[in-house]
């Protein structure tokens, strides 16, 4: 995954410069026309990516870039905006946010209308994160109802805004009667945070001293269930979801024998205060695989191509214990609520 870390930012780096180049023939055009040949520059570098415009060059314009709200591609949204040159005449932002006065957001497809007082909610939390339920007011075709639902995916990344709907909302569930404690959508972004908030996720890195909670699972071969040690950071839940913690760096290491396990504590200690330094990440799991005799430590960190470095160097340092390191980019902590 770091490697196309570094390959995304080489490829923005290089859509910057094109479009430099090409700035002052772009702001000739019309609004569509910008987006139009924008895009068709954009995608000559990263054609997941999408570019927006918002406002005038007049009174103020702003780029968004936008990954559609696939996942898998929002750190390309955060490098390209990461990687902008200085000195622009317009704003960059990242994803698309959210839209203010959503009381009467509409989207169709052709003639057909879906509005947002259509749609009913209901969140509770489910495997640590916000999950919803969502019933329609009104009765829909069988191929009105799968638009209606495709629909409402786009709505929340405009009432809740792009990062924030795929980072802060785990599942997803449509039924087909709402209860009486069903509420209309638009009242979600409310309803969100307050979940968010009891949730602990303030985005406030933690101070010391930290809570760690300790979890066992037990061998099961017929489902090939290793038997698991996990020892997690409940104080680092306070930054789940934050968009400059959504990168993970982790450390495995063979175990063979006793000496192997304090090599390994040891190991970990050094890990730990790489990504804890100046508060750029935070420890957030080991899992002791017993089956298997491995250990894996695990943080999540704004600053991955640093902290990826400094565990590079220490599995070097640790090579009796095979140690390896891996990256991924994972924003809404998977590895952290499994």
């Amino acid at each position: 995954m770091l490697q196309q870390l570094y390959q995304t930012q080489h490829a923005a780096k290089q859509f910057w410069q094109a479009f430099q180049n090409d700035f002052a023939q772009l702001k000739t055009l019309s609004g569509q026309e910008f987006v139009e040949q924008g895009n068709e520059l954009l995608r000559q570098f990263l054609p997941e990516m999408t570019l927006e415009f918002v406002g005038n060059w007049d009174s103020g314009a702003t780029l968004v870039f936008t990954a559609q709200g696939i996942t898998e591609y929002f750190h390309q949204v955060q490098i390209l905006v990461d990687t902008q040159p200085q000195n622009l005449p317009f704003a960059v932002q990242a994803f698309r946010h959210a839209l203010p006065n959503v009381e009467r957001f509409e989207i169709g497809i052709g003639d057909w209308r879906l509005n947002v007082s259509d749609i009913l909610f209901h969140i509770d939390e489910w495997q640590e994160m916000p999950a919803l339920e969502i019933a329609f007011t009104q009765d829909f075709t069988e191929e009105q109802l799968s638009h209606a639902q495709n629909m409402t995916f786009i709505m929340l990344d405009h009432i809740l805004g792009e990062y924030n709907s795929a980072a802060k909302i785990g599942a997803v569930d449509f039924v087909e009667t709402a209860d009486d404690d069903f509420e209309p959508l638009f009242r979600l972004p409310e309803a969100l945070s307050a979940l968010w908030a009891e949730l602990g996720r303030t985005g406030v890195y933690p101070q010391e001293e930290w809570q760690y909670g300790v979890a066992q699972i037990e061998e099961d071969e017929e489902h090939e269930q290793d038997a698991l040690v996990l020892t997690r950071n409940q104080s680092a839940n306070s930054l789940l979801g934050r968009a400059d913690m959504a990168w993970v760096v982790s450390v495995s290491c063979q175990l063979r024998n006793g000496d192997d396990v304090e090599t390994a504590y040891d190991l970990q200690d050094q890990f730990n205060a790489y990504a804890n330094l100046n508060q750029q990440g935070i420890e957030t799991l080991s899992v002791m695989n017993l089956s298997q005799g491995v250990r894996t430590v695990f943080a999540a960190t704004s600053a991955p191509e640093i902290l990826f470095a400094q565990a590079e160097k220490l599995c070097q340092q640790f090579a009796d214990l095979n140690a390896q390191t891996h990256c991924e980019y994972d924003p809404n902590w998977a590895h952290y609520r499994q």
